[in-house]
């Protein structure tokens, strides 16, 4: 009798880690499973949005939110966690610039629980009667592949000629021109907060400008004139606007700090880490699971309700193209439940 209550509880105790070693197996299975599901999800989705939009580039975010049940709980229920796969970037482009370039921005699109949302990653901006010269700053400061030439623009300055084929006087354009369209990434509704910081810096302080120019053109520096580049004037955009200083007028020492009021506003003044999609969100959940257990001459009936379901919100905040640089912020809601209910009965 001593042998047979010895082994029962041999049973009961290595069984119990077997069946624990096996939830935690089960659970790391689907943990992996999902986040490779939604990693793919994401890349062939932005693929496919490429081929029907070729020279545009195409950013994916898949959040899905998956049930991990949990073995050692009664009723099996577990956790509701959230997997994210992104792919950003990605473009089918021509040979050359294809027509589409400088009219679609680029967008990306945030899809949670299957529910999309499309939001701009950068915007146009066009600038009127730059002058040559400064067409080499605005290259610096956007790259050059983001800035289109839109033809000629105002002449700022004629000058006095003599026709030498017909002796008649005339005149010519000692100061051309350039309409120029700019795919500014901080112009979208989507912005990275140290692009912003670091374009809005080589903008308003020519030393800095020089400072990236210098380190970019590094192994071509004997054919790019840095000083001549960052020394030309070139407009300011709204979110580079800083209370300390305008353009090219102060330097606030070798790290080239300065407050831009309204890139700060966008950004609730340091209170967030980045537009889009918040990694923060609340999860509430409510559960109504029953067991019911029976015990007659015929066996033991046992009957158990489950009932549970958790909502998750999320915040996506954005620009919303406005001057002022107040966020725009949209909660998303999704829940995630189970109802179900059962019956079993065992013979003595």
């Amino acid at each position: 009798m001593q042998r047979t209550g010895q082994a029962l509880l041999e049973v009961a105790i290595f069984g119990a880690i077997i069946i624990m070693l096996l939830g935690v197996l089960i659970s790391y299975g689907l943990r992996y499973n999902y986040q490779q599901k939604t990693m793919q999800q994401a890349f062939r989705k932005a693929l496919s949005r490429v081929v029907v939009q070729p020279g545009v580039s195409a950013s994916d975010v898949v959040v899905s939110d998956e049930h991990v049940p949990n073995p050692s709980d009664t009723f099996g229920v577990g956790s509701v966690t959230p997997f994210t796969g992104s792919a950003g970037g990605i473009s089918r482009d021509y040979l050359g610039d294809p027509p589409e370039r400088y009219t679609i921005a680029p967008t990306v699109v945030i899809n949670i629980n299957g529910e999309e949302r499309t939001y701009t990653t950068a915007g146009f901006r066009d600038e009127t009667n730059v002058p040559e010269p400064g067409l080499g700053r605005y290259k610096e400061v956007y790259g050059s592949g983001s800035v289109e030439d839109r033809g000629e623009g105002e002449c700022l300055e004629f000058g006095d000629i003599i026709d030498p084929n017909t002796g008649e006087p005339g005149t010519e354009c000692l100061q051309p021109t350039k309409n120029i369209r700019i795919i500014d990434p901080c112009a979208g509704q989507i912005i990275d907060y140290g692009t912003a910081v670091k374009q809005c810096r080589m903008t308003v302080d020519s030393a800095a400008c020089l400072k990236e120019c210098n380190r970019s053109h590094y192994s071509d520096a004997t054919t790019t004139n840095c000083d001549s580049i960052c020394n030309q004037s070139m407009n300011v955009p709204w979110y580079c606007e800083t209370a300390e200083c305008g353009l090219n007028a102060c330097n606030l020492g070798a790290t080239h700090i300065y407050n831009f009021v309204k890139l700060e506003q966008l950004f609730g003044n340091g209170g967030i880490k980045a537009i889009g999609l918040q990694q923060d969100y609340k999860q509430n959940t409510l559960t109504n699971n029953t067991l019911r257990k029976t015990e007659d001459t015929s066996g033991i009936t046992t009957m158990d309700s489950i009932d549970w379901k958790t909502q998750t919100k999320r915040k996506i905040i954005t620009n919303t193209g406005s001057t002022s640089g107040v966020p725009n912020i949209e909660e998303v809601t999704s829940e995630v439940s189970q109802k179900s209910s059962g019956s079993r009965t065992t013979n003595w």
